[in-house]
């Protein structure tokens, strides 16, 4: 339903699986996506039946029981509020609404194709071929990347005891898009070195870097294509 309410279009569980694998997601996110469709994660029930770590069952910060939806999108703990504010503040598209963040999101984000002024209608999808291919990997890479920060920071702090300050957590995010805006322009510019990849690249990066440039908020790498 969450893609559904984005695309108007229904994905089926085989598709969202399929599609984790697509080269927008890194493949150590892919496996944090797989074992999330699976809930194969040490959360919830897990730790009710293992002696003297019973309380890691519910959030110490808002006192629920932790499940991957409130880990991810409602959890009032400082890490995920910081790194969707973050994700969302280098969107450039204005005329492509950032959507709601839910967990159906998040699993489902490499089947989600954004377009202008909502979804199209099914004869529209029939006629035409997705255009707005750069602003849905963008979309793809910070929601994908946001959301397996925000698991890997609460692990540090739930399991090791180790929380963060808003900037450190500033910085780790930071780091995270810079390293994949580095992958990506490596990728595009020294292996695959194509003209359709390289402008899928550029429609990628640009607007957001743009927008950096005009508005030095967001701590981008000044990379240029």
């Amino acid at each position: 339903m969450a893609i559904k309410r984005i695309t108007g279009e229904i994905e089926t569980n085989a598709a969202i699986w399929k599609h984790t694998r697509k080269k927008t997601i890194r493949p150590i996110v892919q496996q944090f996506l797989y074992k999330t469709i699976h809930r194969t994660h040490m959360i919830r029930g897990y730790w009710s039946h293992i002696n003297g770590y019973e309380e890691r069952e519910r959030c110490a910060t808002c006192n629920e029981t932790e499940s991957m939806s409130h880990i991810l999108t409602r959890c009032k703990e400082k890490n995920a509020q910081t790194i969707w504010q973050l994700a969302k503040a280098p969107w450039p598209h204005r005329n492509i609404p950032w959507p709601e963040i839910t967990l159906g999101t998040i699993l489902g984000c490499s089947n989600i194709t954004l377009r202008p002024n909502g979804p199209r209608r099914n004869d529209q999808r029939r006629q035409h071929k997705p255009t707005h291919q750069g602003p849905s990997w963008l979309f793809q890479i910070l929601l994908s990347e946001s959301a397996y920060l925000i698991w890997v920071l609460r692990c540090e702090r739930v399991i090791q005891e180790k929380p963060l300050s808003d900037e450190e957590i500033r910085a780790r995010w930071q780091r995270a898009i810079n390293e994949r805006l580095t992958i990506d322009k490596v990728t595009a510019t020294r292996i695959t070195r194509t003209k359709r990849f390289t402008k899928l690249v550029e429609d990628t990066w640009v607007p957001a870097l743009r927008k950096e440039w005009e508005t030095p908020a967001i701590g981008y790498t000044a990379v240029r294509f």
